[in-house]
């Protein structure tokens, strides 16, 4: 029945380039959609995706690259979110364990199941309310393909986790949620939806919101790389915009504000330095959890929790945010004596919390949903694994309040049984296995890259390594034990929209956060690579390279501004 439903691409033959986004700038100009979407991250790309499924018109743009604001800098989690039954948010928790459930079967290579561990300190009667919550969450998910939790000893956390805190230790608990690349869940979304024909470019900025006639609104726009000026047309507007969302609507002549932004930051461990063999989540004292979570080589944690502010594009880990992290890692784990000199990365985001009065952990991660007469429509708020159900809850309500506007008769929310772009797959560690198998035997590609490409890419991991016939360098890695190859440098700009060097090393791959030496010594190889087909001359890929380092030396604020770390 897909099959027969789903709309082919079109004609420029499905690839998602520069040279798409080319072509889609000039539609956004001439053609008239049933629907514009304001925003490139993970709500706008599956509003954008569903929307285009059902049958409209669509456009997407997005000022800077998929997911470049804040579903890039999540803690990389799927998960129903435990510590809201402590709050009693029992719909959002029974939500997001559902769609924690669809999304292992959409994006089975992305969204991975992981055993998180909880010590307890506490006294029994806080143990016996952290167990009867974790029942109620395993009752909650249903017929998940998650394991139940289990209670253990202290003897048995300590054999799990040697280097935790012993004394007062009381047992612990092992329950499962789901890590995932949250960068690539954004983009093979957006790229979905263009399979299904929405018109997206990335790089565009909208800089007006007008009612142009009875039934039709304008968006001006500006390309961000080009300078060029264009108006898209469309009948609704939807502004997906996350932290930007108050910015957004001033051009609307829209002055109070809807958001309370909210600082994220996690920091990055060599995993010599801070192994674990579970995601641990840990306590703070302010009553709070942090999560330590083991990657590959390193290990990521966080996150803070705080108002914020300051500049909605630039936000930077400070030193006391540092402190407060590396506080309750040195607590939990007393021997380690960890100190800001051995965060090898890090990242800081804003969640676009709905506005309301309290402390910023209490802030509800449930979203809100408001409508114009003029045809602007305004999503703000949620959280990323209850993306896909608030793109379906949107749209659901737009053909209802704007059906005077659209024309045509479009389908019901089918995004929950279509795989997205790679997910085509049955169970994904089988897959793994056999995929990883053939890559070392058939290509001589190392275990560590041929997991690295199949957990990436999916069942299109296969498409990266095809471009090896034409020059069998592109197989070789960018540098000596990078797990990444040359050939994925060409495969982000020709099928991913790849525009710059950065778009590459932090969202295309993540070699920019989890490598140790931060990506650096193959920065130049990745530039020289892509810019052969974006057209790059030789002061252009110096600026690539400059604005990468830049980047690079903005994580290591926290030590102060003379700081910038090593190649």
């Amino acid at each position: 029945m897909f099959d027969r439903l789903w709309r082919k691409p079109r004609s420029y033959g499905g690839s998602f380039s520069n040279r798409t986004r080319e072509i889609n700038l000039s539609r956004l100009q001439q053609e008239e959609f049933d629907i514009a979407v304001i925003g490139g991250g993970i709500t706008g790309a599956a509003i954008a995706r569903d929307a285009a499924m059902r049958g409209m018109r669509t456009a997407l743009i997005e000022k800077g690259d998929f997911g470049s604001g804040t579903s890039s800098k999540s803690s990389k989690m799927i998960h129903g979110g435990l510590r809201y039954l402590k709050q009693l948010d029992i719909r959002l928790v029974r939500e997001s364990l559902s769609e924690r459930e669809r999304l292992i079967r959409l994006a089975p290579h992305l969204v991975r199941p992981m055993a998180h561990l909880m010590p307890t300190h506490a006294g029994w009667m806080a143990r016996l309310e952290l167990r009867i919550g974790l029942g109620g969450y395993d009752l909650l998910a249903g017929e998940s393909s998650l394991r139940r939790h289990r209670n253990l000893s202290r003897e048995e956390v300590l054999d799990e986790e040697p280097l935790l805190r012993s004394d007062h230790l009381a047992g612990g608990v092992l329950y499962y949620d789901c890590l995932v690349d949250d960068s690539r869940l954004t983009l093979i979304t957006a790229k979905s939806a263009h399979q299904c024909g929405a018109v997206i470019s990335t790089y565009t900025k909208a800089t007006s919101l007008s009612k142009e006639e009875v039934d039709t609104c304008r968006v001006g726009y500006r390309d961000v790389l080009g300078g060029r000026q264009g108006v898209l047309r469309a009948r609704v507007v939807v502004a997906a915009a996350g932290p930007w969302t108050d910015e957004l609507l001033r051009l609307h002549d829209h002055s109070e504000p809807m958001l309370r932004p909210t600082k994220g930051v996690h920091i990055v461990f060599d995993r010599g330095r801070l192994r674990v063999n579970h995601v641990i989540v840990l306590p703070t004292e302010d009553k709070r959890i942090i999560f330590v979570v083991p990657r590959d080589q390193v290990t990521y944690v966080g996150t803070t929790d705080t108002d914020y502010q300051g500049s909605l594009d630039e936000v930077l880990v400070e030193a006391e945010d540092v402190h407060y992290l590396l506080a309750a890692l040195n607590w939990s784990f007393p021997t380690l004596l960890l100190a800001p000199a051995d965060i090898l990365s890090s990242w800081a985001g804003l969640r676009p919390l709905l506005r309301e009065q309290g402390d910023p952990s209490g802030v509800s991660r449930d979203y809100g949903i408001t409508f114009y007469d003029d045809g602007l429509a305004v999503i703000a708020g949620g959280k990323l694994t209850t993306h896909r159900n608030m793109a379906r809850s949107l749209l659901d309500q737009v053909m209802k309040r704007y059906a005077h506007r659209l024309s045509g008769t479009f389908r019901e929310c089918w995004t929950g049984e279509v795989p997205l772009v790679g997910g085509e797959m049955g169970e994904f560690p089988s897959y793994l296995r056999a995929q990883s198998l053939g890559l070392m035997g058939g290509w001589d590609v190392p275990r560590r890259t041929a997991e690295h490409l199949i957990k990436s890419y999916g069942r299109n991991h296969m498409d990266i390594l095809a471009l090896g016939r034409s020059d069998p360098s592109f197989l070789e890695p960018l540098a000596p034990a990078c797990p990444a190859i040359k050939a994925e440098a060409i495969y982000a700009v020709e099928e991913e929209m790849a525009l710059t060097l950065e778009d590459f090393m932090s969202r295309r791959t993540d070699l920019m956060h989890f490598e140790a030496d931060r990506g650096l010594p193959v920065a130049k190889t990745a530039a020289k690579l892509m810019g052969r087909l974006l057209g790059w001359n030789p002061d252009e890929r110096e600026r690539q390279i400059e604005s990468y380092r830049h980047s690079v030396g903005r994580m290591f604020h926290f030590r102060g501004s003379s700081s910038r770390p090593s190649t």
